[in-house]
């Protein structure tokens, strides 16, 4: 009979031929084969969790990171359903994140016996490429897509370990495959409209370059998220236009809108899902992933960096003066009017980071705050985010797989996001890395529903503070209200607390200054 320790190397060698150089365990006792494989030999580079939730996020970052599969071994029962936040984010994220759950005998389901949950089938339409194996039975990833989730479900008998020697298979490696890009549609949408609107979200790096020569080619305004990677680039500064300027051109008539073109992931600002009540806007979508983040709208699933490489539009647009600078000037007024508003601190710290620091923006406001009031001066930053579902969910913990070792790491995080993740440090000491920068803005609770609704409740208001938290990590500690110098060299909790007051009034003042109610909504 077939052992345990046989089905685990066969599983290790399956994960191997995808390309899976890292893995996630969480160990217990109907993992304990895999652990055991794991212990003995060196195939990946493990990381070690005792928390299935935050181990899932963080093998998200890491696969995210690292454009590669990342895999996440779980023990059976509970431990599976801990899985489901990131497999959902990883799903519309188009991320490779793999899931290997160890599971009871089969003659075991629906028995309600301890640690047998129905587990074949728990994602749900989260992962299209689920496999239940047991015995002799191979795992089979020839027909994955390697941009949605895998599970594989893996039967285990007693006894759970053996004396059987491990032997990896040789399994022929599966090599994702890459259509060439077709342009008819993109160039009838092109051909169609004369007042384009292009907003450009989370791209991945390759794609950067052949993107600002497109935008440079195709001459329209254009708003660059900070995850494009593309905001500061000096050749695209003569094309900008912020969403609120645009909205305030468009009602003067000064632009007249008739489309919006989309390239990368689901825009973060408000204007997106604004589009919904604007039936009239033509809207078109070129990204990786079959999402548009709106309803009824057409989308073009493309490699980004094959397509943007080889397309050069056949119209060029006559891109209208966009006072752009004005409508900053403007802003830069209410920074130093309020210097101790969210937004006005947020732009403070952007100026003062370090050239090419990796700074990873948590949901909601400080994505929003970064992408309006972040420096315009090309300071190569790296942006990262995780908004597949727009949730607060296990940002600490992908944040620290998204880690770089050569260059500072700042996430920032609202206060509601990281009380979310409090298990996330966990991994610090065996990431090995000092340059790490937790800063939390603590506003006492989620003040992103603080004008979209009138009930207090909804803020989930608090008074609570994070110094224990970083002393329960062994994280250095600081407290700012302001930002005068930066000066941190180990992981660091810094509790950013603003100004209540000035963070009202400044949002009252920016709101006059454009045409959409509520930025912050």
């Amino acid at each position: 009979m077939i052992k345990n320790s046989q089905i685990g190397a066969k599983v290790l060698s399956a994960l191997m031929s995808v390309g899976v150089k890292e893995c996630c365990v969480c160990p217990s006792a109907r993992n304990a084969p895999f652990v055991a494989i794991l212990t003995k030999t060196d195939p990946f580079k493990t990381y070690y969790w005792p928390e299935e939730r935050s181990a899932a996020f963080f093998a998200l970052g890491r696969s995210q990171a690292t454009r590669k599969p990342v895999a996440v071994i779980t023990t059976s029962g509970t431990a599976v359903g801990e899985l489901l936040p990131a497999v959902m984010e990883a799903y519309y994220k188009g991320t490779p994140l793999i899931l290997i759950t160890a599971d009871r005998p089969r003659h075991y389901r629906g028995t309600g016996a301890p640690q047998s949950a129905e587990q074949v089938g728990i994602f749900g339409v989260y992962t299209p490429k689920a496999q239940d194996i047991a015995l002799e039975e191979n795992p089979d990833f020839s027909d994955w897509d390697f941009q949605t989730p895998l599970h594989l479900n893996v039967c285990f008998d007693e006894p759970l370990l053996d004396e059987e020697p491990v032997v990896f298979n040789e399994i022929r490696p599966i090599q994702k495959t890459t259509q060439n890009p077709k342009f008819e549609k993109v160039h009838q949408f092109l051909h169609d409209i004369e007042h384009p609107f292009v907003i450009v979200s989370e791209l991945p790096e390759e794609a950067r370059e052949p993107v600002v020569r497109f935008l440079c080619e195709l001459n329209a305004p254009v708003y660059l998220e900070a995850h494009s990677g593309i905001r500061e680039d000096p050749r695209l500064q003569k094309l900008y236009l912020s969403a609120e300027n645009l909205f305030q051109k468009a009602k003067a008539l000064e632009y007249p809108i008739d489309s919006l073109l989309r390239i990368g992931g689901v825009p973060t600002h408000r204007i997106w899902r604004d589009l919904e009540d604007l039936p009239n806007i033509k809207v078109f979508s070129i990204n990786r992933v079959p999402f548009s983040g709106l309803s009824h709208r057409p989308i073009e699933c493309v490699d980004l960096p094959l397509f943007f490489q080889k397309y050069c539009p056949q119209k060029r647009f006559l891109s209208p003066k966009t006072f752009e600078q004005e409508f900053r000037e403007s802003t830069l007024s209410l920074f130093q009017q309020f210097p101790l508003a969210e937004p006005s601190l947020v732009h403070t710290l952007s100026k003062k980071l370090e050239t090419k620091t990796h700074i990873y923006l948590g949901n909601s406001l400080p994505i929003r705050e970064w992408d309006l009031a972040a420096t315009f001066e090309q300071k190569q930053f790296c942006v990262t985010t995780s908004r597949g579902l727009n949730g607060i969910d296990g940002q600490i913990s992908t944040f620290l797989g998204r880690c770089f070792r050569d260059r500072p790491n700042w996430a920032i995080l609202g206060d509601l996001t990281a009380l979310y993740d409090l298990a996330g440090p966990w991994i610090l000491h065996q990431l090995g890395i000092s340059d790490i920068h937790l800063m939390i803005i603590n506003n006492g609770g989620g003040k992103i529903f603080s004008s979209m609704f009138p009930q207090r409740e909804m803020q989930n208001l608090h008074h609570l503070n994070f110094e224990g938290f970083a002393k329960l990590w062994n994280l250095s500690y600081e407290k700012w209200t302001n930002i005068e110098s930066i000066k941190t060299d180990q992981p660091t909790l810094i509790e950013l607390v603003p100004n209540n007051q000035q963070t009202e009034l400044f949002w009252k003042e920016y709101r006059s200054l454009s045409s959409i109610a509520s930025m912050v909504s």
